[in-house]
């Protein structure tokens, strides 16, 4: 990695994270300003992987349940704003909150309660429904999932076992359900269930664009 490269990726990035915060929190031009962001964070490679060696098998999965946790944070409750181009990079506010917040939380989800470190309580779990306020990107996410218009989110699943399917597997990890608990209920493993997961929300990335006029 060049410094010239990261100098134009932190410009880029504080620029993507300055648009976000000058739209009206859940109006559409931020929405699109934060995907772009989101977008571009996750193509540039240059997000931490914090405890990096531990929880062996189940490290990748810790990972993406919490880099997913913190790309839902950035476009929930207008924490866009959060950041503070005078303190630092944009790169480096996000791996601050991986490392020290989401990553943790995201441990217990994956395997279980007694496996926490340092975990303050969620902030996200504890905020109280305004139901006067916008949905919030996620809000809007899960509702497309539930809806299914095409009946596209339902049909997707794990081969040989319908019930398993994205709907099914995407309604529970919203409602906070760990891999471990969906694992049991269906009797298929962690890692078949992550990765057909991780497949699904890449699959249909488009598609839930286009429903979000995204």
């Amino acid at each position: 990695m060049t410094n010239d490269w990261r100098k134009q990726l932190d410009v880029q990035l504080k620029e993507l994270a300055l648009k976000a915060q000058q739209h009206p929190h859940a109006t559409k031009e931020q929405r699109v300003a934060l995907t772009r962001l989101m977008n571009a964070i996750w193509q540039s490679g240059t997000l931490i992987h914090p405890y990096k060696g531990q929880f062996q098998l189940l490290y990748e999965d810790i990972y993406d349940e919490a880099v997913q946790n913190l790309f839902f944070y950035l476009c929930q409750n207008n924490n866009i704003n959060k950041y503070d181009p005078e303190r630092g990079e944009v790169i480096t506010w996000l791996n601050m909150l991986l490392s020290k917040r989401f990553f943790p939380e995201a441990i217990p989800k994956v395997i279980g309660k007694g496996n926490e470190i340092n975990l303050e309580d969620s902030h996200l779990e504890n905020i109280p429904s305004d139901q006067s306020q916008p949905m919030s990107l996620s809000e809007q996410i899960i509702e497309c999932i539930e809806s299914d218009p095409e009946l596209i989110f339902s049909k997707e699943h794990i081969k040989g076992h319908p019930e398993a399917n994205f709907q099914a597997i995407a309604k529970r990890r919203c409602s906070g359900i760990s891999w471990k608990d969906i694992s049991a209920e269906w009797g298929i493993g962690i890692t078949s269930l992550h990765s057909f997961y991780q497949r699904c929300l890449k699959k249909f990335t488009e598609k839930l664009q286009e429903y979000l006029c995204i």
